[in-house]
């Protein structure tokens, strides 16, 4: 078991808790990741940016974490992984 299987679910809370205020909002982040037609993209919300490097990969980016350092907090998903995860922490708003 890797650091990461530690660190990313704290992450991805926090990443729900700041970006996820309704269930449209859910659905539009949902949609941007699941979609095979877009190839690459970011979604930029209130703290994170969601960033489509291509179809099957997605990369999380802590911008307040990032905000006072050289290095970026950037954490990688398979588009499966995070779409796992984002369903299992979708609201019941």
């Amino acid at each position: 078991m890797s650091n990461d299987d530690f660190i990313l679910p704290d992450i991805f809370d926090s990443f729900i808790e700041s970006e996820i205020m309704d269930t449209e909002t859910f659905h539009l982040i949902y949609n941007f990741v699941a979609l095979d037609n877009f190839h690459q993209g970011e979604y930029e919300g209130n703290m994170f940016v969601i960033r489509k490097v291509n179809v099957n990969h997605i990369q999380l980016e802590d911008e307040v974490a990032t905000e006072n350092t050289s290095k970026p907090a950037v954490y990688t998903y398979t588009k499966g992984k995070f779409l796992w995860l984002l369903q299992s922490r979708k609201p019941s708003l």
